[in-house]
């Protein structure tokens, strides 16, 4: 999804393609998007202690729709109608939603009550105990949902020794948060989802060969008649675009969202669209950004004088400084914040396609560096966009352990999560298949800005290709040298 922001002199322009395009490149073999035939459901519940867990999972299936609850039709603040549209959650279901994964959270017991500045989580173990849940009609426990309540991934460590690859990182216990996330209770920041991880590992082989996209593009019809109304508003002397905002929305209808290379259904293209959406909805002034300091993008062009320059789109980017391994390849670890938002100045040609330049406007630059630099803020007061640094995170792992082979390295077989051979389906969520038209408005000292739109790209094997030897990594295999519980998942 292209986030842009147009602008004429004594008249209107309007974004009349909405693009979101999550690029993961290189080549391979084609991905499963929705489960393979033969594919089996690990059964989603609550609580308990150990592996087993309890609460309320039902019996596991092949339609794979029963996930506890825990995936409810309100993520990232944004729901999806029946009809498939998504919107901003009203407030009635948001609390509806807030009140039910709250009645089902049993939280975390023992050590895990404790925060860790390393935990440890074995994808052998991981592995073992998702199929096992399968073959034994249990749901999974509420310490494997969340992943042990790690926060973020900071290593990745290979024992060949006991075949396993182990990811490390921060954890803290974890509640409901106040928009419904399930979150640390100390810091705030979203912890790990296991159905995102898996989703990740399954569209590894996508990501390399094709990439993975979703987009969000109006009718062909719905777009004439919009450049008709425009074109007439145009010819008007000082006309008001907020006048015309009843009559843009019916003329230009519903955009459709079209994703490709993941599964439409799954958690991880849900936040990756509610993630992108609410960007739309700080830059274009139509919700006001939950932390200080960070204007809309229209309020920073207000006073603006040169308009004609202002065309312009932004992305929210993978932002990893080093991706650093032992000289033997055991250890890795992944530095740098996670996301970063970019801008480009477009030319708009003839037949009203957009062209990139190369430069970016100043204005637009330096909304998108506040973005960024508002980011780890904003991962706790609106956590969509921590979830959506956690995907990256894991999009990340998924690609270094199959561009550097190191399931042959630690001779851990993934084979059951990994690409097109994974065994494990993923929950299922409502199917986005629209959006309803949304115009901004801003009155400037030359004429009126009217904006649309967003985007969101995880270059993960672009990423994952530069990548530096330091010996100084070799330590991080220490904290997971001795494995104390030989079945439980994490440490």
């Amino acid at each position: 999804m292209r986030f842009r922001s147009l602008s004429m002199h004594g008249s209107l322009a309007y974004c009349a393609r909405l693009k979101l395009s999550i690029r993961m490149v290189v080549a391979i073999s084609a991905a499963t998007l929705l489960p393979l035939a033969g594919t089996v459901q690990a059964q989603i519940g609550g609580g308990g202690g150990g592996n087993g867990g309890g609460g309320n999972g039902g019996g596991g299936n092949n339609n794979n729709n029963n996930n506890n609850g825990f995936f409810q039709r309100v993520v990232g603040g944004v729901s999806i109608r029946p009809d498939g549209v998504l919107h901003s959650a009203n407030q009635e279901e948001q609390n509806q939603a807030l009140a039910d994964l709250r009645a089902r959270m049993i939280g975390p017991h023992g050590e895990l009550n404790q925060p860790a500045n390393r935990r440890l989580i074995s994808l052998k173990n991981l592995q073992k105990t998702v199929l096992a849940s399968v073959e034994q009609n249990k749901p999974l426990s509420e310490e494997v949902l969340f992943l042990g309540g790690m926060t973020r991934i900071e290593n990745i460590l290979v024992y060949p020794e006991r075949q396993d690859i182990v990811l490390s990182g921060p954890s803290e216990p974890w509640k409901i948060g106040a928009n419904g996330a399930v979150v640390g209770t100390i810091s705030g920041r979203p912890v790990l989802i296991l159905d995102d991880l898996l989703c990740a590992f399954r569209t590894v082989f996508s990501a390399r060969k094709t990439g993975i996209s979703v987009s969000i593009e109006p009718t062909e019809e719905g777009t004439i008649k919009l450049e008709r109304l425009l074109k007439q508003a145009g010819q008007m002397a000082n006309s008001n675009p907020r006048l015309l905002e009843t009559q843009m929305v019916a003329a230009f209808g519903k955009q459709q969202i079209k994703l490709d290379g993941l599964p439409a259904d799954s958690h991880m293209a849900r936040v990756i669209l509610a993630a992108d959406y609410r960007m739309k909805l700080y830059g274009m002034n139509l919700a006001k950004a939950p932390v200080a300091g960070l204007p809309s993008y229209l309020e920073m062009v207000s006073q603006q004088g040169n308009l004609s320059q202002l065309q312009s789109r932004w992305w929210m980017a993978c932002d990893y400084s080093a991706i650093e391994h032992s000289q033997d390849r055991k250890a890795w670890k992944i530095s740098g914040p996670g996301i970063k938002t970019l801008t480009e100045r477009e030319q708009i040609s003839s037949d009203g396609t957009y062209k990139p330049t190369g430069k970016a406007d100043p204005i637009a630059k330096k909304w998108a560096d506040l973005f960024t630099k508002k980011m780890d803020e904003l991962a706790t007061k609106d956590t969509v966009f921590g979830d959506l640094r956690n995907v990256m995170d894991m999009c990340i792992v998924a690609a270094l352990i199959e561009s550097q082979d190191l399931q042959a390295l630690s001779h851990c077989d993934l084979s059951s999560l990994m690409g097109d051979s994974a065994k494990v389906a993923l929950a299922k969520l409502e199917v986005p298949t629209a959006l309803d038209p949304q115009c901004s408005f801003l009155k400037t000292v030359k004429g009126w800005v009217v904006t649309a739109s967003g985007g969101v790209m995880v270059d993960s094997w672009e990423i994952v290709s530069h990548v530096k030897a330091n010996d100084a990594v070799a330590g991080a295999l220490d904290s997971g040298a001795n494995w104390a519980q030989t079945d439980r998942i994490w440490q």
